[in-house]
């Protein structure tokens, strides 16, 4: 995406777009994403390409000339970011799509925009999955990262500083992650109170364990 400057001169709007869409084609799920930036600068990457030794050659087209970004630690950033310029980008989108038996391809006009779209096969697009409502908004947790659902006693819930709480379950202390804290989920039944008719869910994370408090809509359960 191109700065507001650029943009203008180029008689866009100063605001880019970003578009994300998914669609089923065939026995593929495919998602799209589409910006209205500066696109793809073919003589860079054709100049970047050669100098890491890639073979390249004028008469490629341009979707050949845009593959190339998908080369291990292939970069044109004049800059070391917290996004770019690191060595380690597009090669592993495309490892990791190619890992789930899918396909990455890409489309770029200078001066237009880029639309990169992604092919992965629908059965992984289909997950069991359980529902969960905190206020009037519902969310999915996918199963195979549930590792247990319960329903607190008061005498389990114990108050931290700040006002946070941990769960103790069969002798471990667990921090309870409250949804409409993390979603930003207005309502006033939100709040989770010790004694109320919340269950509770524990799930799989990158710290091994989190506790998530979610108020069901349960007959009986206000």
């Amino acid at each position: 995406m191109n700065c507001q400057k650029k943009r203008l001169a180029a008689g866009k709007n100063s605001v880019g777009n970003l578009i994300l869409s998914a669609e089923h084609q065939g026995g593929n799920i495919c998602i799209e994403v589409t910006d209205d930036g500066a696109g793809l600068n073919r003589e860079r990457i054709l100049a970047k390409a050669a100098s890491q030794g890639l073979t390249v050659s004028e008469n490629m087209s341009d979707d050949e000339v845009a593959m190339l970004i998908f080369a291990p630690g292939f970069s044109t950033a004049e800059q070391v970011t917290d996004v770019s310029g690191r060595g380690v980008g597009m090669d592993v989108v495309k490892r990791n799509i190619q890992e789930m038996g899918g396909h990455v391809e890409i489309q770029s006009k200078q001066g237009t925009g880029t639309t990169i779209r992604i092919l992965l096969p629908l059965t992984l697009a289909i997950l069991d999955g359980m529902s969960v409502r905190v206020a009037d908004e519902v969310f999915i947790l996918p199963l195979n990262a549930v590792m247990e659902s319960l329903q607190p006693r008061e005498a389990d819930l114990h108050p931290l500083a700040g006002g946070e709480r941990v769960l103790e379950v069969r002798g471990e202390y667990l921090p309870i992650v409250e949804l409409w804290k993390v979603f930003n989920v207005a309502g006033r039944e939100n709040r989770s109170h010790p004694g109320n008719c919340g269950d509770l869910t524990k799930w799989r994370s990158p710290l091994r364990l989190a506790g998530g408090s979610i108020n069901w809509s349960t007959p009986g359960c206000g």
